[in-house]
């Protein structure tokens, strides 16, 4: 492919190094020295500088600096693994390392003198001296709280001031919730260490914000949104917090380390996962091909989409999908997930399987459905965003060949059965209450596109079929396709049709034709026997049967019928009172599931009038939906399975195609036998006469 990933696109090494996709840096590593100026200079190479991160950098700096009035405490509020802690390391090293600083470009000034930077990390709860020991032995100055250690004390506003006062100094405060939960055990007299900390930190708020200080930053995150929410840590920070506004008339800054809308996520993804990105002709030839793709959708009615639209987005997004942004947002506030860093685990997966299995070279863009669910790699990492869904996956979507959409990528050729049920996955990982699941068809179409995939087919060969195949595939009232930990109205069907033997099926098949080939006008035949044994049948003088068989394997021009019906019509007197109707044995088989599947959904049906579901709810409109399909399945496998009729000529048994036509909401079968019969004037309409009869006679057997 001329613009493939391959040829324009440079992954990082560490996308393929699988031990290093679990690597996560934290506040420990920085205080303890592990990050020096070399591994801060990698930091910077591999870590694209948010928004957030630049509002922070330039106001911690300014207040550092004096040159404005700027706010001593910034709360840094976001989901875990929203870059809380990458943006303290990021305002930390350039403190710590000046030499970093020209990295940010000409617009920041941030002097060029190091800055003190001390901090507490929550994670490490092994702290006697507290977390003002902690802080108090970073500046060199312990004994100053020297009584404040036996029993623990929290320090005043005046001891704070008198650690901090003098040098420029940043306080980094994380992962204290963790920190809370532990000291809540630690009895201290009448009250506990958490209790104690939470005045600790309200005092160091309140002192930051006295003049002495004014050239000391505090930054704290605050994981209110992560599982910490109900424990009391996290109730302490914002009591403290809480304390800082009362006290002082002023909150805390927040900032968003994270733009959770706009164009950031790609910019992260970019820089983390890539070492050369094409210039703008290459991302714009790509942006335009899929326009153009959607724009052909779009004139064939499959997708209400923009084309235009996609070119503006597809520019800013590349070398993703943007719709990676759409279905990333519903579910990064899983519980347990970890926004950005959850995200970057997930796509460096995603970018190694796709160079490493070669599907780079064929495709432009990364999409949300170029994940392996068959790589346990991959399938690890998703598996965990919404543990409900696996059985799902294995079942409907990824089975190394043998799951419902593969099944049908297989009869229909290509991959879009599968490309669409991932995608539908991807936008039903959300667990949330409230949160929204699933896509429109026309969406799956419009996300579908691409330069290379004829798109035409895939409303009526993949949309319709895949939720007939698929077990936990859901339809909601406006219309979403979504995966559900529920099995659907087709894994029912499947359960009810494979406890059905033959004789059920045939049972069905024949109760259906009896109502299908029941004589009305009753003037080319009288009575109607289907798929009866030789045995059962008696005809007589006064009245024509028809006789519905079971299409005979080896039936040829000589031999229409099985020869067990041939020894019946060779034995019966009145060979002029019978008729049969059959065709092919090929389609025989098809015939009989159908039939099966129809007894099925009507089964279930009446259970939902016992139950007396309303008719306006969801399972009610699912089934009646299903049993359309199935009746019209049922009836076009009757139209290619019973198309011969074959009746009595002077030369023996004729045979003569019939197409069994639904029309006006109703098969006639009746009607279109006569019409058949009168074609081959074998039957007349004509009023009785004498001119008639001799008529007959002239032709009666005649072949």
């Amino acid at each position: 492919m001329p613009d493939s990933l391959k040829s324009f696109c440079v992954p990082r090494q560490s996308v393929f190094d699988r031990a290093r996709r679990d690597v996560v840096l934290d506040l420990g590593d920085f205080l303890s020295g592990k990050l020096d100026e070399q591994a801060g200079a990698r930091f910077y190479d591999e870590n694209f500088v948010t928004a957030g991160m630049k509002l922070l950098i330039t106001k911690a700096f300014d207040r550092l600096q004096g040159r404005r009035d700027q706010s001593a405490t910034f709360l840094l509020s976001q989901a875990m693994g929203g870059g809380k802690t990458h943006s303290m390391l990021a305002l930390g090293l350039l403190a710590h390392y000046p030499s970093l600083r020209s990295r940010l470009g000409s617009d920041f000034h941030l002097g060029t003198q190091p800055i003190r930077v001390i901090g507490f990390d929550g994670r490490q709860s092994d702290y006697p001296l507290g977390l003002w020991g902690a802080l108090a032995d970073q500046v060199g100055k312990k004994d100053l709280f020297a009584a404040l250690y036996s029993p623990l004390q929290a320090p005043g506003v005046s001891s704070w001031i008198n650690l901090l006062k003098g040098e420029p100094t940043i306080i980094l405060l994380d992962e204290l919730p963790p920190y809370f939960n532990q000291a809540l055990g630690k009895s201290i007299g009448a009250s506990n260490l958490a209790e104690i900390t939470t005045t600790a930190l309200s005092n160091l708020f309140v002192a930051a914000n006295k003049e002495e200080l004014s050239n000391v930053v505090i930054v704290i995150s605050d994981l209110s949104a992560t599982a910490y929410t109900a424990s009391s840590g996290s109730v302490g920070i914002n009591s403290a917090l809480d304390n800082l506004k009362s006290e002082t008339g002023r909150s805390a800054l927040p900032i968003e380390p994270v733009a959770t809308q706009g164009d950031e996520v790609y910019h992260i993804l970019r820089t983390r996962l890539f070492t050369k990105l094409p210039d703008l002709a290459v991302r714009e030839r790509v942006a335009v091909s899929y326009a153009e793709a959607v724009k052909k959708a779009k004139q064939m009615d499959l997708t209400a989409a923009n084309p235009e639209t996609y070119v503006t987005e597809l520019r800013e997004s590349y070398p993703f999908h943007f719709s990676l942004r759409d279905l990333y947002g519903r579910f990064k506030a899983n519980p347990g997930f970890q926004q950005t860093r959850g995200l970057l685990r997930m796509m460096r997966v995603v970018v190694a399987k796709l160079w490493e299995s070669g599907a780079a070279d064929s495709i432009s863009l990364i999409h949300p459905y170029d994940i392996d669910l068959n790589d346990p790699d991959t399938y690890s990492e998703f598996s965990t965003i919404n543990p409900s869904l696996n059985e799902a996956v294995r079942l409907d979507i990824a089975n190394n060949g043998t799951s419902h959409a593969e099944e049908l990528d297989r009869k229909l050729g290509g991959s879009q059965a599968q490309d669409a049920a991932k995608l539908i996955y991807v936008a039903s990982l959300a667990n949330i209450p409230g949160a929204l699941t699933g896509l429109q068809g026309t969406e799956v179409i419009a996300w579908l596109c691409r330069p290379d995939r004829d798109i035409a087919r895939v409303r009526t060969d993949v949309l319709e079929q895949l939720p007939n195949e698929a077990w936990y595939l859901h339809l909601s009232n406006d219309g979403r396709l979504y995966f559900k930990n529920v099995r659907n109205l087709a894994a029912q069907l499947h359960t009810m049709v494979g406890g059905y033997n033959r004789e059920n099926k045939v049972r069905e098949l024949r109760s259906y034709l009896e109502e299908l080939f029941k004589p009305n006008l009753r003037d080319v035949y009288q009575e109607c026997r289907v798929l009866p044994s030789w045995e059962e049948v008696n005809i007589s003088a006064d009245k024509v049967t028809l006789i519905v068989t079971e299409p005979y394997a080896k039936a040829n021009r000589d031999h229409l019928l099985h020869p067990d019906w041939l020894s019946f019509y060779d034995q019966v007197e009145y060979k002029n009172r019978v008729l049969f109707l059959s065709g092919d044995r090929d389609t025989l088989d098809d015939v009989l599931r159908n039939a099966a599947l129809y007894r099925a959904i009507n089964a279930i049906i009446k259970e939902q009038d016992a139950d007396e579901l309303p008719a306006r709810d969801p399972q009610r409109l699912e089934a009646q939906k299903s049993l359309d399909k199935i009746r019209l399945g049922l009836r076009s496998a009757v139209q290619q399975t019973f198309g011969l009729v074959i009746f009595p000529s002077q030369g023996g048994l004729r045979s003569e195609p019939i197409r069994l036509d639904f029309e006006n909401n109703n098969y006639d079968a009746e009607r279109q036998i006569r019409q058949t019969l009168i074609g081959v004037q074998k039957f007349t309409e004509e009023a009785p006469s004498e001119n008639l009869i001799e008529k007959i006679r002239g032709r009666l057997f005649d072949g």
